[in-house]
């Protein structure tokens, strides 16, 4: 693959994150104002709307979960034998920032600049399905129970609910509804890039080695998984480059939330989801070459 393919896909998507990090250093806003628009608002509309305009069958949104699902679990255990052979099983956050990646922020665009519609349609299924996970398992392993009555207080799953069942149905939109939903939904990429940006400004590494290896175990374990699953359940065409792709993304920025909320390790997972982060300056386009090759 042309090295300036692969440039023109991860340029936009780094270049916007360094935007949104230099934006905090000199001037401090309300990001949670923003992360509430996106949740309430934004991500919702992207999903219906995405979801409108790629044919689904329950089948390929089955296959999605049932692949995100299982890279989290596998991650999951990777981080489990790696914290009882270090002995460091007091370090319950580390399965945070480990197990679930950034399928949004990160993820979107790449599919959107690499893929096209096509491709962010099934990027948005993925993200759903690790919302799901990250609101339910995320939230249990955050406080220890009621995490299931979290993903119930946010928008996301009826969008979500409601965009299939519009388009396994095939029942249309009026167009000046479907325009509205595209133009409020082209809002959230630019948003999520440039808040991510934001919160990394203000998080530093707390304990290096730690961070070195929880995001050497989120990029690579999710690649490596992943890829497996494609390859034995021979899941075809975009769909399985998007499943590699979206699990291979750094720590999500959610984790870092999630345990400032529940007091779980805090520092220690803002260490993993930054470290996480720089490192996939070097290994997304890596990754990006071979999916597209």
């Amino acid at each position: 693959m042309h090295f300036y393919t692969i440039l023109s896909i991860v340029f936009p998507v780094f270049s916007t994150i360094a935007i949104g990090y230099g934006f905090a250093k000199i001037k401090s806003i309300d990001l949670n104002s923003i992360i509430e628009v996106l949740l309430f608002i934004t991500i919702p509309a992207l999903v219906v709307s995405s979801l409108l305009k790629k044919h689904l069958i329950l089948h390929e949104v089955a296959v999605v979960f049932f692949s995100a699902a299982s890279v989290v679990c596998g991650i999951g255990l990777i981080s489990l034998i790696y914290l009882k052979v270090a002995k460091k099983t007091e370090l319950r956050g580390f399965y945070l920032p480990t197990m679930f990646m950034n399928s949004g922020n990160m993820a979107f665009p790449l599919s959107l600049l690499a893929f096209g519609n096509d491709g962010l349609a099934v990027a948005i299924i993925y993200y759903v399905s690790i919302s799901l996970l990250v609101y339910t398992l995320g939230i249990y392993i955050a406080k220890g129970r009621d995490g299931f009555k979290e993903i119930f207080r946010l928008p996301l799953i009826y969008a979500t609910a409601l965009g299939i069942l519009l388009n396994i149905s095939g029942t249309p939109l009026p167009k000046p509804i479907t325009v509205t939903l595209e133009m409020i939904g082209n809002a959230t990429i630019p948003l999520m890039i440039i808040s991510l940006g934001y919160r990394l400004a203000s998080i530093h590494i707390n304990s290096f080695k730690t961070a070195a290896i929880g995001g050497f175990i989120r990029i690579f374990g999710g690649f490596v998984i992943s890829s497996t699953i494609v390859y034995l359940l021979n899941i075809q065409g975009i769909t399985g480059k998007i499943v590699i792709l979206s699990s291979s993304m750094p720590s999500a920025v959610i984790n870092f939330i999630l345990s400032q909320r529940y007091n779980l390790d805090a520092q220690l997972v803002a260490s993993v989801v930054l470290f996480s982060t720089v490192l996939s300056v070097f290994t997304t386009p890596f990754i990006l070459a071979l999916i597209l090759n």
